[in-house]
């Protein structure tokens, strides 16, 4: 009996428990099919571990404390219900002071809070502001809200603060770059005012006191390494506009274009590094080196209404050619000057986008494409604060109480695009 059980432990064939023993012994076995499916095995286990670490090291803003934040709240208001119009953004507090288009909704500020907001009731960040004034600007991925007149400023995600400020000077204005750096004129005490660049995280990188100036405008270029301040000096009965154009990261005077006899009204950059200066005078274009063009002239009286975002300017001035009630004129992105288009009406907001232009006047909004070529016409716009277009077409009409969305399908849009 004792014999037979040794013979049957001596048939036993113990298994390696050393991983790497094991592997061996499949990479040495008489049978080449196990020994191509052990190679064919840790082959696919390296590349796995190799994709993996390229998917990381590619997609490594996916997993920062912000997007894991984005990502949840997205998942939370997805499961909530949303009973509102598609359609329709309505205010949390039933007004707002300042709003302009982010991502694929509307950011809006009234003097409690500011608000991330989709159609159909899906808000997706509320910020406690508590401004007396408040002020919204908006790049790709960011929110400038800031207090005119006060100290106090955010930047913002899609989901959070990304940045709070508590300056000791009143912010006079201020304005993003496409990079979420921002720019903010203050009137600083012991000056006469100073313009300070932030970047994503609120820390000042760079800030220009001046004692000399009254800066009235501020912008940084596309790639936020250019800030130009428009300002303006008196001697005597003389008044010159300046556009200061400064280096960010050395803080160097690179460039200082006079406008002789003319006062700045605002400086924004167009997306081709051109700086877009609007005046009392007309319209200039400035270069990085200070070169001044002066595209358009009119007299300040004659300005109706014009917008300076998204790298582009448009603008509408009363008209004194035959029937026309008002010229618009367009710089996109190129930095050529295009008109004047003329209307048949005096607008009270214009807007542009890649899409085309929108003009609000008291018989509703009309879209046009880049060419001006009329495209439709919606009468239910009339009573709208503004108008923002987006690089799609869809038309955000801003009213006291809400946001109404339209577009060229929209059951109230008539088609214009035979009207000559």
């Amino acid at each position: 009996m004792t014999t037979k059980t040794r013979k049957t432990k001596q048939n036993i064939i113990r298994f390696p428990s050393s991983k790497k023993e094991r592997r061996r012994l499949l990479l040495e076995s008489k049978d080449i099919r196990v020994r191509i499916v052990t190679t064919l095995r840790t082959a696919c286990g390296w590349l796995l571990v190799i994709a993996v670490f390229l998917f990381l090291l590619s997609n490594y803003r996916l997993f920062t404390p912000a997007s894991i934040q984005s990502l949840a709240s997205y998942a939370i208001a997805g499961l909530r219900e949303h009973g509102g119009d598609a359609t329709t953004i309505a205010y949390e507090n039933g007004s707002f002071s300042d709003a302009a288009l982010f991502e694929s909704g509307l950011a809006y500020a009234d003097s409690d809070s500011l608000f991330l907001a989709k159609p159909g009731g899906l808000v997706t960040l509320r910020q406690t502001l508590g401004y007396t004034a408040p002020v919204v600007e908006a790049c790709d991925d960011y929110v400038l809200a800031f207090d005119c007149g006060g100290t106090k400023a955010v930047l913002a995600n899609s989901v959070s603060a990304a940045a709070e400020l508590e300056l000791t000077s009143p912010i006079i204005t201020g304005s993003i770059a496409e990079n979420g750096h921002f720019a903010l004129v203050t009137d600083e005490q012991g000056y006469r005012t100073a313009a300070a660049v932030y970047d994503t995280s609120g820390k000042e990188v760079f800030k220009y006191q001046s004692s000399e100036y009254y800066i009235v405008s501020a912008a940084l270029s596309p790639d936020g390494k250019t800030l130009a301040a428009l300002a303006f000096r008196q001697d005597g009965v003389m008044l010159d506009s300046h556009l200061l154009l400064y280096t960010v990261s050395s803080g160097e005077l690179a460039a200082d274009a006079v406008l002789e006899g003319t006062l700045g009204i605002d400086v924004r950059f167009l997306s081709n590094g051109t700086a877009a200066i609007l005046a009392d005078d007309g319209l200039y274009l400035a270069d990085r080196k200070g070169g001044t063009e002066h595209v358009l002239t009119f007299v300040s009286s004659d300005l109706l209404a014009f917008s300076m975002q998204n790298g582009a300017v448009v603008l509408a001035t009363r008209s004194y050619s035959g029937g026309a009630r008002s010229d618009l004129y367009t710089v996109q992105e190129d930095g050529v000057l295009n008109g004047p288009f003329f209307l048949s009406e005096e607008p009270s907001a214009v807007s542009l986008s890649n899409a085309g232009f929108a003009v609000l006047t008291s018989s509703g909004v009309s879209v046009y494409d880049s060419s001006a070529a009329p495209l439709w016409h919606n009468s239910e716009a009339v009573g709208a604060r503004s108008v923002l277009l987006t690089d799609d077409g869809t038309l955000f009409a801003l009213y006291a109480k809400n946001t109404r969305l339209f577009t060229a399908h929209s059951e109230q849009s008539e088609d214009i695009s035979h009207a000559s």
